[in-house]
C-alpha cells in the first residue's frame, strides 16, 4: 500500500483543507451499511461531515482515517468546538452563523487540540475568521460559481421560487423554463469543466484516471437531473451550492443541526481521529466502512489490491460502501466470491442520491469464508 501514498500523496499538496464541507449524502451511508450497536466503523475523514453523521447511529465506534493531516486538524477542530462550546458558538466557528467573535472562540479551545492541529489552525487564522465551512478548495470553488456567475444567469428571485415551489412538478417547470437557459447551460459547463475545475476546484492528480468525456456536460447533466428529481427545500447539498448557505440548521448536515448537539456531544468519546493509510489497520478491526471515492484516484492495480485488503480485513457480514465520480471502480470479479457486491441495494439508493455529483454508488458485504 505504499504505492497509494507516492501515488497520491506526492503528487497532491496535503496541507491545505481541500474539502470543508463532504458532498457525499450521509443517508445512503447509513441505509447501505445498516450500522447496529455492535459495529466499529472506518470513515474515511475529508471534512468529517460523514463521520460525524456515522457516529450519531450510535456504533461502538468510529475510526475517521485520512492520509491529509489538514483535513483531521479540521475535524478535531469539529470536535474540540463541540466539546467545549454552546451550539451557537460552535455555529459561528463553523460559518454558518455570525453571532460571535471567531479568533476568541477558538482560543476558548486552542490548547486543547493536539499539537498538529492547534499548529495548523495558527498559521491559518484566515480560515477562522472566514468561516471554516467555505474555507476549502472545493467550496471557494463551487462558492464562486454562486457569487460571481449565477447573479448574471438567474433572476434575483429565482433561487427563493424554486426553494419555494409548492411541489416537485412545479420546481421541476420553473427550472427548465428559467433556469436551464442556453446561458446558463454555457457558463455551467465552461466553470465545471476539467480545466477549470483541475485548476481550480479538485487537483490535476484527481483526474489522472479520467478517460475521455465533457466534464461539463456531465456535471450540467446530473445537475439537470437533481433539480427535477429532488425537492431543493429539502437538499441542503443543492441548497449550498447554489446558495453558499443554510435557511434552517435542522435541515442542514447531522453535525449542524441544534437537535443532534448534545446527543453528538455525548458520542465524541467513541470517535478516533488517525493520519495514515489503510494498510496500518488491524484485520478484523472494523465491520462497517466508508471509503468515500477513494478508489478512483488509484490505478487498476491499486485498485484490486485496496479491495483485496478489505476483502482480508474486514469483518465476515461486515459491508462497505463508496462512491464513483468520473471514474467507474468495483469490486474486482475475482474478489467478488468474499466481497459480494449489492448490485440492487446500490443502484436503488444512488437514485436517492441528493448530493446529485457521483454517476455510482457501491455497497459490498463481506461473506463468511
Amino acid at each position: 500500500m505504499t504505492e497509494l501514498r507516492s501515488e497520491v500523496a506526492q503528487s497532491m499538496s496535503l496541507d491545505q483543507v481541500r474539502y470543508s464541507q463532504v458532498w457525499e449524502d450521509h443517508m445512503l451511508l447509513e441505509q447501505g451499511l445498516q450500522i447496529r450497536p455492535d459495529d466499529d466503523v472506518l470513515s474515511i475523514t475529508s471534512a468529517g461531515d460523514n463521520a460525524l453523521a456515522l457516529l450519531l447511529q450510535e456504533p461502538r465506534s468510529v475510526t475517521a482515517i485520512d492520509m491529509n493531516p489538514s483535513q483531521n486538524a479540521l475535524l478535531e477542530l469539529k470536535t474540540e468546538a463541540i466539546r467545549q462550546l454552546e451550539h451557537e458558538e460552535f455555529a459561528t466557528l463553523v460559518g454558518v452563523r455570525d453571532s460571535y467573535d471567531r479568533s476568541a472562540l477558538y482560543k476558548r479551545i486552542r490548547d486543547q487540540l493536539s499539537e498538529g492541529a492547534r499548529s495548523f489552525w495558527d498559521a491559518h487564522d484566515e480560515d477562522l475568521e472566514a468561516g471554516l465551512i467555505h474555507r476549502g478548495r472545493l467550496e471557494g470553488y463551487i462558492g464562486g460559481f454562486a457569487r460571481e456567475h449565477l447573479p448574471e444567469l438567474w433572476a434575483p428571485d429565482l433561487l427563493q421560487r424554486l426553494m419555494d415551489a409548492e411541489n416537485l412538478k412545479a420546481q421541476a417547470s420553473l427550472f427548465e423554463s428559467e433556469g436551464l437557459t442556453d446561458a446558463f447551460e454555457e457558463r455551467f459547463r465552461w466553470y465545471f469543466g476539467r480545466e477549470m475545475m483541475a485548476q481550480h476546484g479538485r487537483d490535476p492528480a484527481q483526474f489522472e484516471h479520467v478517460e475521455g468525456g465533457d466534464v461539463g456536460s456531465y456535471f450540467l447533466e446530473r445537475f439537470h437531473w437533481a433539480c427535477t428529481h429532488t425537492r431543493l427545500a429539502k437538499n441542503f447539498y443543492l441548497e449550498f451550492f447554489l446558495s453558499g448557505q443554510y435557511r434552517d440548521l435542522e435541515s442542514s448536515p447531522c453535525f449542524l443541526r441544534p437537535s443532534n448537539f448534545t446527543r453528538l456531544r455525548r458520542l465524541l468519546s467513541r470517535l478516533r481521529i488517525v493520519t495514515g493509510e489503510l494498510e496500518q489497520l488491524p484485520a478484523g478491526s472494523y465491520s462497517k466502512a466508508n471509503l468515500s471515492d477513494i478508489f478512483e484516484y488509484m490505478t487498476p492495480e491499486l485498485n484490486h489490491a485496496v479491495f483485496e485488503l478489505l476483502s482480508q480485513r474486514l469483518r465476515p457480514g461486515g459491508r462497505i460502501a463508496w462512491w464513483n465520480l468520473l471514474v467507474p471502480r468495483s469490486v474486482p470479479e475475482d474478489l467478488q466470491g468474499t466481497l459480494h457486491p449489492l448490485n440492487e441495494l446500490s443502484n436503488r439508493l444512488w437514485r436517492e442520491d441528493r448530493s446529485w455529483f457521483y454517476r455510482a454508488f457501491h455497497v459490498a458485504q463481506r461473506t463468511a469464508l
